[in-house]
């Protein structure tokens, strides 16, 4: 493959077989509004992708632009690391990217994460080119808890014990430029995935522990980067945290669309406003002209049946390992 002359632009994002087409979407749109001059290198952290819906993937992203890589934690980072989180309510593949830095080839110094519920309509070579400024990681201000204090289920916790104090800020997970070469130097991977450990009942465990570990030691990026769905809830600029111009380019022209809400675009009766952005791109990948039917509605129930099934059995089977 013949690389262009300048840096490539490293994205990474984690599915398993049931979130195999949004992240087609996901990435398709991350690279049909990339620099036509960058190249794209994508890791896949591979959670359980079909090989039939990986032949898809491959379809979609058939470009020699697109470097596209499957990776996995080995045994040995699943047992030494991962299963520190095996008390938590998720399965252990909601938590592969924090072992990207693990993961990750050496070369690589930072990596744009995205989650597979999102729709890139910026150039991510905007975002990459972007400077760290010595801090390990770039991220969006949620815009519904804007300090940690502010997050319900963390008021009650020792805050103060944790050195947290009210003006630290709080950033939604689902968008991050993770300075690879600062997480490996400070083990900031180890620190989260050991707070996870001990602090396995929190609602938002990865985001939560992030947030705690990494607490004033973050860049803020623009919201348009992650525009979440709470932000189609205010009247006007005047209820939300934004200036005008900020909210309305927030609001019209998001550089990211986050889909945060629920049912996603691909589920039923989707109500988010900006849901035909999704369609859009959709059409454009091996899954074109998808649509949810009461048989792919019903097929998803049972898929989602049987993987909450098993994420339950696994998460008995390791409560029951010794620790």
């Amino acid at each position: 493959m013949v690389f262009p002359a300048q840096e490539p632009i490293v994205v990474a994002c984690a599915a398993d077989d049931f979130f195999s087409m949004p992240l087609a979407v996901t990435a398709f749109s991350a690279f049909k509004n990339l620099d036509p001059k960058r190249q794209l290198i994508l890791f896949v952290l591979d959670g359980g992708i079909s090989s039939a819906n990986k032949k898809k993937l491959l379809q979609t992203l058939n470009s020699s632009r697109v470097d596209l890589r499957w990776i996995k934690p080995t045994e040995v980072q699943v047992k030494t690391k991962l299963l520190k989180c095996k008390a938590s309510n998720y399965p252990i593949s909601a938590y592969y990217r924090l072992l990207l830095p693990a993961i990750i080839p050496q070369q690589f110094k930072k990596v744009i994460y995205l989650d597979s519920d999102v729709v890139v309509e910026g150039d991510l070579a905007k975002l990459w080119d972007q400077d760290f400024k010595g801090q390990p990681l770039l991220a969006v201000q949620d815009p519904t808890h804007k300090h940690i204090a502010d997050v319900k289920h963390l008021k009650t916790r020792n805050l103060e014990g944790w050195g947290i104090t009210p003006d630290k800020k709080y950033f939604n997970s689902g968008v991050l430029v993770i300075n690879l070469e600062k997480w490996r130097q400070q083990h900031t991977a180890d620190k989260v995935l050991e707070f996870i450990g001990q602090h396995p009942d929190l609602p938002l465990p990865d985001q939560d522990a992030l947030n705690i570990v990494l607490a004033g030691q973050w860049g803020e990026l623009n919201p348009r980067w992650n525009q979440t769905h709470v932000v189609h809830n205010y009247r006007s600029y005047q209820d939300s945290p934004y200036n005008e111009k900020l909210y309305q380019d927030l609001v019209h022209h998001p550089l990211i669309i986050h889909y945060t809400s629920r049912p996603k675009p691909w589920g039923k009766n989707c109500t988010h406003p900006q849901a035909d952005r999704y369609f859009n791109y959709l059409d454009q990948t091996a899954w074109s002209g998808w649509r949810n039917n009461a048989i792919t509605h019903n097929t998803a129930l049972a898929r989602r049946g049987i993987r909450r099934i098993r994420t339950t059995t696994l998460k008995l089977f390791n409560q029951l390992l010794p620790t």
